[in-house]
């Protein structure tokens, strides 16, 4: 039999255009994960706000240097004037714990020593608010203006919390009650 040549290959070599559009596409997947992981890591590594001191003296802090002091002083005494209420707020606490674990729990005697410490606390409370309405009527008007705005926000905002919340709970027992048709 005659030789024949054999076969030629019909697969084509890669060429120069080819590797070129793969490696184009490779570094735009790179790039894209490299943004990724930059984004990512900036979220991860910011610095996250001090917790150690109170939250109310966060909200002096767009203050001018000599309000700043007279704030954290005022609000600094009013805390330390609420302490012996929240002591005693503790105390109230105590005994009521104490009177669960009675063998027979008088309903009534926690009820009341719970009742006890939530008064003490509100004294502590109202001790720190009627600091916090003395300090604002102190501060120019600008400055009060910040300090109250941070005020404001806070109760609000848990508010709408609260509010979607039940809003949500709402819609999931109307679709229950709805399923359940």
């Amino acid at each position: 039999m005659p030789e024949t040549a054999p076969p030629a290959s019909s697969k084509k070599r890669p060429t120069a255009r080819t590797w070129l559009g793969v490696s184009l596409a490779l570094n735009v997947f790179l790039l894209g994960s490299l943004i990724g992981v930059g984004v990512i890591a900036s979220k991860h590594f910011r610095p996250k706000p001090d917790r150690s001191s109170p939250a109310l003296l966060h909200m002096i802090e767009g203050l001018s240097p000599a309000n700043q002091e007279k704030a954290r002083q005022i609000l600094t005494d009013a805390a330390l004037a609420g302490e012996g209420d929240m002591d005693q707020s503790r105390s109230y606490r105590k005994s009521a714990a104490e009177l669960m674990l009675q063998p027979k729990p008088d309903p009534v005697a926690i009820q009341a020593e719970i009742t006890k410490a939530r008064r003490a606390e509100a004294s502590a409370k109202d001790k720190i608010e009627t600091a916090v309405i003395s300090l604002l009527i102190q501060l120019p008007p600008e400055e009060r203006a910040r300090v109250a705005e941070s005020l404001i926000k806070t109760p609000f905002r848990a508010r709408s919390k609260a509010l979607s919340d039940v809003r949500k709970e709402e819609k999931a027992k109307a679709a229950a009650a709805s399923v359940s048709r």
